[in-house]
């Protein structure tokens, strides 16, 4: 599939993949609205390639309404939405936090399903909806067990969904490892918060879902290690060794933060 001239939304594009992917939709020729909650970000680092740059707070359905209204009167319609916005905690779960508990899943969970039925309801024309899970969607680790818990919800929704969604609607899943310099685990836990599993430059990420996107992928997997785990671990319990080694990182994270 060309790009060129697509119509398409990228949140969470102030930093990170969402930076990354929205600056190579840009110098493939597609019309690309960022979303932020500091929609300066993207102008002064997009700015230059022609991005349309919109301010949202994903976590307010009211500001999604505003959000989806904007961008679809910025773009003239949307061809291709990737729902890419997402946070994590380190840590342990601590004690009882309904607010904290909450945000976490109204970013990482709600909004994505809210944006899709908001983009899906009685459309016609046909549209990709992509989305960031993680690969932390299909295995647990020590440490993110909020964060787990959220991505493994929209991969089961993913899955269920496919199952029933119209003819017109692309959903793809995309399955990062841990992204080498965006600050998403330096804000998850602090900046001595271990990275699991060999980490991978933010740029091959986002080369990898713009080839999905090209291809028309069911899914996005931008590991291939991570892809053949993904087989054997139907047969052999390949994360144990893993989950060892995080569990220990994990308790000199707490020793050090006298958790």
């Amino acid at each position: 599939m060309k790009l060129e001239g697509k119509r398409i939304v990228v949140t969470g594009a102030s930093s990170g993949i969402g930076l990354a992917l929205a600056r190579r939709l840009l110098h493939a020729g597609a019309k690309v609205a960022g979303v932020s909650r500091s929609p300066e970000d993207i102008k002064a680092a997009l700015g230059h390639l022609g991005v349309m740059a919109v301010g949202c707070d994903l976590s307010r359905p009211d500001q999604i309404d505003k959000m989806l209204a904007e961008t679809e009167a910025l773009l003239g319609g949307i061809d291709i939405f990737v729902s890419n916005a997402g946070f994590a905690y380190y840590g342990t779960i601590g004690p009882p936090d309904w607010e904290k508990n909450e945000n976490i899943f109204a970013v990482n969970v709600l909004a994505h399903i809210y944006i899709l039925q908001k983009l899906t309801q009685e459309r016609t024309t046909p549209l990709i909806f992509m989305v960031t899970i993680s690969a932390l969607g299909k295995m647990v680790l020590p440490g993110f067990t909020m964060y787990d818990a959220t991505k493994f919800a929209m991969d089961g929704f993913v899955r269920s969904y496919r199952m029933e969604k119209p003819k017109n609607i692309k959903i793809m899943p995309v399955y990062p490892v841990a992204t080498l310099k965006t600050g998403f685990f330096r804000k998850a836990g602090g900046s001595d918060t271990p990275m699991p599993l060999p980490p991978q430059p933010v740029g091959l990420v986002a080369w990898c879902m713009e080839l999905g996107l090209r291809a028309r992928a069911p899914a996005v997997y931008t590991s291939l290690a991570f892809l053949i785990r993904c087989l054997l671990v139907r047969v052999v319990p390949v994360d144990l060794a893993v989950q060892f080694y995080e569990g220990l990182r994990f308790k000199a994270w707490r020793k050090r933060h006298g958790v």
